[in-house]
This record gives structure tokens, sequence and C-alpha cells, in this order.
């Protein structure tokens, strides 16, 4: 035979403190994914500049704004003859300080080297721009959000030609803990309710 009552919860305190904890915690979050902090923005950039090592002129912006980036991707490129010529350059003096035995060789093979990787630097992959994560260090994935330079920019080495939103669950997180935390209020309060009749 079943037996008509109500309910019976005790701890109605316990309830508000439920309530008052996923309160402060909720207000966390929603501080925290939509009205960051300087100290947050620094460690979890919602835009990452993409620049070249080098100077020169652009020749090749590869991605348009809101492109997304997986994978390896080449972002952007410079007209490289200047670069190549240094490196023909380099290698001949290099391959004739090595045949002459000059004293000097070491020297003459590091400006080699150096040629080389400014050559290489003449194009921008994703994976060249290593940022951290909450997980630790990652390549470059993202949207593409603002482009800087057009293609024929004249461009000094550093400065950004592109702008990323990465990939970071960090933002996501916190958004998904407001919701959360705030049902979860939401909740507790209906029981302290519930519990104090």
């Amino acid at each position: 035979m079943a037996v008509k009552g109500r309910f019976n919860i005790h701890g109605t305190k316990d309830f508000m403190v439920a309530a008052v904890f996923c309160g402060f915690l909720c207000i966390w979050s929603i501080r925290d994914a939509w009205f960051p902090t300087e100290k947050i923005l620094k460690k979890h950039p919602q835009e990452i500049p993409v620049a070249f090592k080098v100077h020169g002129v652009v020749k090749h912006i590869a991605l348009q704004p809101g492109e997304e980036i997986n994978g390896k991707v080449v972002l952007a490129s410079l007209y490289d003859e200047g670069y190549r010529a240094k490196v023909a350059e380099a290698e001949a003096v290099f391959e004739d300080a090595k045949k002459n035995k000059d004293p000097a060789v070491e020297g003459k093979l590091a400006v080699l080297r150096q040629a080389r990787d400014d050559l290489a630097a003449c194009i921008v992959e994703n994976t060249d721009v290593i940022w951290m994560t909450t997980h630790g260090e990652d390549i470059l994935r993202g949207k593409v959000v603002r482009i800087l330079v057009q293609p024929g920019a004249q461009i000094a080495a550093g400065s950004p030609v592109l702008t990323v939103n990465p990939v970071d669950t960090f933002y996501m997180f916190n958004k998904t803990l407001a919701v959360l935390t705030f049902t979860g209020m939401i909740f507790s309060l209906v029981f302290h309710r519930i519990a104090a009749q």
C-alpha cells in the first residue's frame, strides 16, 4: 500500500552552501571565458600574430580570413631571389675556403648556414609557429582572423602579416563550466527552498 506524503529532505544549509559555491564558480568561469584579464590573455591569447623572421617583399598570402588552419599549411611567402643569390655566393665562398684549406672555413660555414636559414624563412608555415597551450607546446592551429599586409608590400623582420585565432580548449571549458555551475546553482536553490518548507 502506497503511503502519501511529502519528501523528507534534510540539510537546507548544505543546499545553500552548494548554491553559493556554484554561483562563485559560475562568476569565475564567466570572467575567464568572456572577460579574460591581461594575465589570462598572455597565457591563452585569442589572436596569435604570424611574422617572417626575415625582411622582404610579400609574394603570396595563402589564406583568407575565416579559413581554418589544420595540419601542415603554408601561410605566406616572400620573394626569395635575393636570398637564393646569397646562398649561392656563400656556397661558392665556403667551397673555395675548403679547397684552399683556409683557417676561417668555420666562419664561412656559419655564413652559409645562416644564408640557408634566411632562405628557408622566406616561407612561413603554421608548423614554424609554436605556442604554449593548456596541454604544453603545440603548432599553430585555428582560424585566420585578419590579413595585415597585401602581396607586394615591403615588410620588416618580425612584422606580423596575419593573425590567427588559435584552437585552445581553455575558453570552451570555461563556457561549459559556467553553464553547468549556473544549472547547479539553480537546482541547489530549488532544493533549498523545498527543504525549507
